[in-house]
């Protein structure tokens, strides 16, 4: 079927709300959720970062020049989180999930000439999500048409490359032999067949076959895909009459990769052990909130793996289609998942009361989604289900088991289970069509973990976890429900796979979901145990909602007014209100990487423990938090430490203000021992304990220099940090990252995003992380600085980087000269969509021009676009 953009053109309005009845146009995606205004009193709270749902109304006009085709589908890649779809007056459907891709046959409501389109969203019963869920048609709408009725559907075509003989003696990258075989979801009519093509990457010829009479087209010099070569083809597909008639044609991409995975040799990837080196990632795009915007999927794609790490885990509901081609293009393997809830709520309106009805089709369209894309490893059926413990959750596993073989019998399934969830859920014996009202209306974790004693009770949980395994008593909570899946995810409980396999030596384990700092315990674990096959830490990248839970307190003031104003017994030790914060708690602040794309210190620590970063990365505790901001304290103040943030270090030297007041340092390391020097002094050595030495020092400006040494003595690596100068000034490095796709395919649509990287700097570049300022940021690029009396700011101190020129490691893009000209041409024509920082606890509203700085740092982001509205035309 062909593929017709109509993301363009659309006319949008709240219903019920401050402003109903007013429409303005908008272009798809759009999140209406980040465009709302963040309200201390709304239902939704702290799950969606104090961001009220409501009711949407958005509506488009379809022409067609003459009769309409005779296959026409509306695919809706994500609404949220229902919908009603209306062309002509005429109910189209209605869509249940908001994470689902849905496909609805329109074909016989349409007429020739102008047809209107009407979607109303309705996210008006709140609270339905524990994380920002955004609101309205945040994904993409395409309309797909073909002149016969034996067409072939976009999501109906499976590719399974079967790789010749044995790979794990071939190097990376090496030619194969593969063979390929297509197979379509509605069975051939007879005497039809498919005429195949199979293209690479620079669009040779790799194989071309006919399939119809069970023949299997072989390729031979393939190259497999893999994270280190993610080498893809792509198949052009014919469907024919049996008098030759060409009826249809169909593009997809697809990898040529061995997996399998079992207890004795793990997960291996062509023939290889690959160990996930995973982070868990929400939906949401920072500042542009839900919507899904294949610039930023591919930009995410690309820092998570360029930072580290091989693989995610979605959470906790489908990927979007056009992050899973970024993982495919970048080479990062995915978990995606299904549900977070099954028969029993989390929150008061969430997909619980859809499940019943639902989820098979639900399930069955993720794997439809998933099925082709080689960097998906594995299909997870639930996380933290509370179900599990109940009888009917095996049959519901079973079940899901069932759906996903019948679509797919190659990846391995997974169930994401948390033990201290599941020890405090309630049980049922309802069976799968069976209501019971009491226990599927249980709110979950999150009201214990609101209660006062909530984080206390997560670390004595985490502790005892040794005693509880012990007793067998989870084992026998989730036995029946592993027993129907390949792969037993465990959240939070690192202990949990050398003691369930005393019990099942055949089960293979992943620590599905972990806090950052136990990476140095999971990681050895999993390189040694062949049953173990990765880590998912909680998280690859923060996310709007669950509103500052990872956030430590401090009880010397924040500099941003937040302890002052809504009261010191909210923040001084964290107990008293839960680790969820009041408004204005906006970010869930776990992110190894933070909203904007920057690496954490958490980041830094665990590219030591993996292996990936092999110089000492030097981090500071926040002496602004320590000591409070304008404090003449001495003495830092008390830090209350949440379970779900190991470490709140920062990579700078730059501490003005709190000259010859003692600073703590950390030093990620992976030798024995790290020696510290200030300005070419001898400031000490410490071991190196769980990857980290620690010391302490009086601050004063200069070059902190830190130098690991192996077990005999000898020196390894070292690295500095600088203290930024006198001079202050904004310097925004711009970062052009374009469509992904090919100028030929029908979603490149010449749009791109511009992201600008803000940062209050010295003339060298270097930040000032303890001056921060509230900024306002101008359509053309320039940046307006709060700055205080006697405290001017010089210069724009723009920079321009281009996503097609080199990058240095890291990530950092590389300077492109005289490149304004051109930058300034986009911004003319650009629409600034917001600006931020990455404070997880802030009064900023992310769609808004103005923001504080934190730690002297900022971003803001534009969306350029260059449409051409496309009619049919038969």
């Amino acid at each position: 079927m062909r593929r017709v953009d109509i993301n363009s053109q659309w006319q949008f309005r709240s219903i019920g709300g401050k402003g109903s009845g007013v429409w303005q146009s908008v272009t798809l995606p759009h999140d209406a959720m980040i465009h709302e205004h963040r309200d201390p009193d709304t239902a939704n709270g702290y799950n969606t970062g104090y961001y009220p749902g409501g009711t949407y109304e958005y509506r488009t006009t379809l022409r067609f020049d003459g009769r309409p085709p005779a296959s026409c589908l509306l695919e809706f890649e994500g609404v949220y989180p229902h919908a009603t779809v209306m062309v002509n007056g005429t109910l189209a459907g209605e869509l249940t999930y908001g994470y689902g891709d849905y496909h609805l046959d329109i074909a016989a409501s349409l007429k020739p000439g102008a047809n209107t389109l009407t979607v109303v969203v309705d996210n008006s019963d709140i609270p339905n999500s524990r994380w920002y869920s955004g609101s309205g048609i945040y994904r993409p709408v395409w309309l797909w048409t073909a002149e016969s009725a034996d067409a072939i559907r976009p999501d109906g075509v499976h590719i399974e490359a079967l790789v010749v003989g044995d790979t794990a003696e071939a190097p990376t990258g090496c030619h194969v032999k593969a063979n390929v075989a297509i197979a379509l979801d509605n069975p051939l009519i007879l005497g039809q067949y498919l005429d195949v093509t199979i293209v690479d990457a620079q669009g040779e010829v790799a194989a071309q076959f006919q399939e119809g009479s069970g023949t299997i087209g072989a390729i031979e010099d393939a190259r497999l895909w893999s994270p280190d070569s993610p080498t893809l083809y792509t198949a052009l597909i014919e469907l024919h009459a049996d008098d030759g008639t060409l009826l249809d044609t169909h593009a997809e991409r697809f990898g040529i990769r061995t997996l399998t995975c079992d207890a004795t040799h793990g997960l291996r990837l062509n023939g290889r052990r690959t160990l996930l080196n995973g982070g868990c990632v929400h939906h949401d795009n920072g500042i542009l909130g839900a919507a899904t915007m294949p610039q930023a999927e591919y930009r995410r794609a690309r820092i998570l793996k360029q930072q580290g790490f091989n693989a995610v885990r979605s959470a906790h509901n489908p990927l979007s289609k056009a992050f899973l081609d970024a993982c495919d293009e970048v080479g990062l393997l995915v978990m995606d998942e299904a549900f977070d809830m099954w028969w029993m709520h989390k929150t008061s309106y969430d997909y619980a009361s859809d499940f019943r009805d639902h989820y098979a089709d639900d399930l069955a369209s993720m794997v439809r989604k998933d099925r082709n894309h080689p960097s998906v490893v594995l299909y997870s059926i639930g996380n933290e289900i509370a179900d599990t413990k109940s009888p009917r959750a095996a049959d519901a596993a079973r079940s899901m088991r069932a759906i996903i073989r019948s679509l797919d019998t190659s990846r391995p399934i997974i169930d994401c289970v948390n033990p201290i969830s599941l020890s405090i859920a309630a049980k049922t014996k309802a069976g799968m069509d069976q209501h019971d009202i009491t226990v599927e209306g249980e709110p979950g974790l999150n009201t214990t973990l609101e209660h006062a004693s909530g984080p206390i009770m997560l670390s004595i949980i985490d502790r005892l976890m040794p005693a509880a395994l012990a007793t067998g008593i989870m084992d026998r909570q989730s036995n029946a429900v592993f027993d129907e899946v390949d792969v037993a995810g465990l959240n939070y409980c690192r202990q949990g796979p050398e003691w369930f396999h005393r019990r099942h030596p055949n089960r293979v384990f992943c620590a599905s979901e972990t806090y950052p700092q136990e990476i140095i315990d999971t990681w050895p674990t999993a390189q040694r145990l062949p049953y173990m096959i990765g880590d998912f830490v909680w998280t690859g990248w923060d996310y709007i909602g669950e509103a500052s839970v990872s956030a430590w307190a401090y009880s010397n003031p924040e500099p941003y007014g937040w302890m002052r104003q809504y009261g010191d017994h909210m923040a001084l030790r964290g107990h008293l209100t839960g680790p969820y914060r009041r408004y204005p708690g906006l970010l869930g602040g776990s992110g190894l990487i933070d909203i904007t794309g920057e690496p954490t210190g958490q980041m830094l620590y665990r590219q030591i423990v993996t292996g990936v970063r092999r110089t000492p990365a030097i981090t500071v505790r926040p002496m602004q938090l320590l000591y409070g901001a304008g404090s003449s304290s001495s003495r830092a103040g008390r830090t209350a430490r949440f379970i779900e943030r190991g470490h709140d270090g920062i990579a700078s030297w730059s501490w003005a203000g709190y000259e010859g007041r003692e600073a703590i340092v950390q030093v990620y390391s992976g030798g024995r021992s790290v020696e510290l020097s200030l300005n070419g002094r001898h400031v000490g050595r410490a071991p190196v304990r769980r990857c980290m030495a620690e010391f302490r020092v009086p601050y004063e400006p200069g070059t902190l220099t830190a130098t690991a040494y192996d077990s005999g003595g000898q020196p390894i690596a070292d690295s500095s940090l600088t203290s930024a100068g006198r001079e202050f000034m904004v310097t925004t490095v711009f970062e052009r990252v374009p469509n992904p796709y090919p100028r030929d395919d029908p979603r490149w649509n010449g749009e791109e995003l511009v992201y600008g990287s803000i940062a209050l700097t010295d003339a060298k570049g270097e930040v000032h992380v303890t001056d921060d300022r509230a900024i306002t940021v101008l359509q053309d690029g320039s940046v307006l600085v709060d700055a205080p009396e006697g405290k001017p700011v010089g210069g724009s101190g723009r920079a321009y980087v281009s996503q097609s020129v080199s990058q240095h490691e890291g990530g950092v893009p590389t300077h492109v000269s005289n490149a304004d000209a051109e930058l300034n041409a986009v911004l003319a024509h650009a629409t600034l969509l917001g600006a931020a920082s990455a404070n997880p606890i802030t009064f900023d509203e992310l769609a808004g021009n103005t923001c504080t700085t934190y730690f002297g740092r900022a971003q803001a982001i534009w969306r350029a676009e260059n449409r051409t509205y496309e009619s049919y035309e038969p």
